[in-house]
């Protein structure tokens, strides 16, 4: 069987709008057109609460599967063979109900979140191939270990199995809280994982891990410099193939200055620019970061460099981002700082819960039930309820004392 495989489409990114919507497209219907099975890991939403416009756009991607003659293809399951699960931008409190269930309820996608779907295709010799997707909505790095616990998924017999999940694996980022591969159930014949943009192959013990990386450029890190892309994998030989859509060019570079002048750091942020957008083929612009490091010459403020000049130079050229580090934090206290948190094991909520309480000492909301705050505030629509929550608790504690 032939499976197309897509994730972190994040339709609606309010930064590159057009393009999250246009290269979804792009992937989806692609993958649909040569595949038999489609399966997307979750993020198909930037926001958990997409404006309409957004849901309307989504809705009008995901339609095309409905047009694909699957049946022709094979495919005896009676459930539309378009596959996904929710990620942690489109996720919502229990009990709420998130952007890809309206999919799910359009009649667009079959929603694995949580449960395992299973596929069959007929070939013309008669035999049937079996593929079971065994989904895992996205969830918070702190409570992934307890979901698998309780789903408890095993691989069905006779079935190619897939695990699919929107999570942080620790051996593509060591440094962050997340699930390691040995952590997760063994058994399965793939590992397909979300959530992360850069795309993976990796094989460790035995589970062989696909990330496919985002259809859209959204946080311009260095590993976003290659194509955007969807997957498709065979199932009989195992192989997976890369097909790279019609994305911006994205270019990162770093400049390091040492005691440098205000004229000399412009003048390399304009070649370094120059340089990078001289070889672009897209019709359209490409997009370039770059990131000033190192320090200035005795005297000269880090404040004084203007960059609104360049930026108005190359407005129509690309679409730039610089970042003005000079004089700050070098790597090696960066990385002492990273070190320091990984040693305490500090979520980033753990951080910001430490980091809300010492700046409500000293007022009078010290005291205040953080975690409880950061644990509830999920959507807007609790608001009301959370602070419900907090004066009953505060008249208790009042009893109390």
């Amino acid at each position: 069987m032939k499976i197309g495989i897509l994730s972190d489409t994040h339709i609606g990114y309010p930064r590159f709008y057009e393009d999250s919507i246009r290269q979804a497209d792009e992937a989806f219907k692609k993958a649909c057109d040569e595949s038999d099975l489609v399966l997307v890991a979750g993020d198909i939403f930037d926001t958990k609460t997409p404006k309409f416009e957004i849901i309307a756009s989504a809705m009008e991607i995901f339609a095309y599967g409905k047009k694909v003659n699957w049946k022709g293809k094979g495919i005896i399951t009676e459930r539309l063979p378009v596959v996904a699960i929710h990620g942690t931008h489109d996720r919502r409190s229990k009990g709420m109900v998130n952007p890809v269930e309206l999919l799910e309820r359009a009649g667009l996608i079959t929603n694995a979140s949580d449960k395992v779907v299973v596929f069959e295709k007929k070939s013309e010799d008669g035999s049937i191939e079996k593929v079971a997707i065994h989904g895992v909505g996205g969830t918070t790095e702190d409570s992934i270990r307890e979901t698998l616990g309780k789903l408890d998924f095993k691989p069905i017999a006779g079935a190619y199995n897939i695990l699919m999940l929107h999570q942080t694996i620790k051996e593509v980022i060591p440094m962050a809280e997340g699930i390691s591969l040995e952590e997760l159930p063994s058994g399965f014949d793939l590992y397909l994982c979300g959530h992360i943009h850069k795309r993976i192959v990796i094989e460790k013990n035995g589970k062989k891990l696909l990330i496919p990386g985002s259809t859209v450029i959204t946080q311009l890190k260095k590993e976003e410099e290659e194509p955007r892309a969807y997957v498709i994998l065979d199932t009989k030989t195992n192989e997976l193939t890369f097909k790279d859509i019609d994305s911006r060019k994205f270019c990162y570079s770093e400049i390091e200055f040492k005691d440098a002048d205000l004229n000399e750091v412009i003048d390399a942020i304009k070649r370094k620019i120059d340089e990078l957008i001289k070889n672009g083929e897209s019709i359209n612009q490409p997009i370039v970061r770059i990131v000033v490091t190192g320090t200035l010459k005795q005297g000269v403020k880090r404040e004084n460099l203007s960059l609104q000049d360049i930026y108005k130079e190359y407005e129509e050229s690309c679409i730039l981002q610089i970042d003005n580090e000079l004089g700050e934090q070098g790597l090696k206290e960066k990385l002492e700082s990273l070190r320091k948190m990984y040693e305490q094991k500090l979520s980033v909520r753990e951080i910001g819960v430490q980091s809300i309480k010492k700046r409500l000492e000293n007022t009078e909301a010290n005291g205040l039930d953080v975690e409880f705050l950061m644990a509830a505030l999920q959507d807007d629509e609790n608001i009301d309820h959370v602070l419900s929550e907090l004066a009953k608790r505060k008249a208790a504690e009042s009893e109390k004392g």
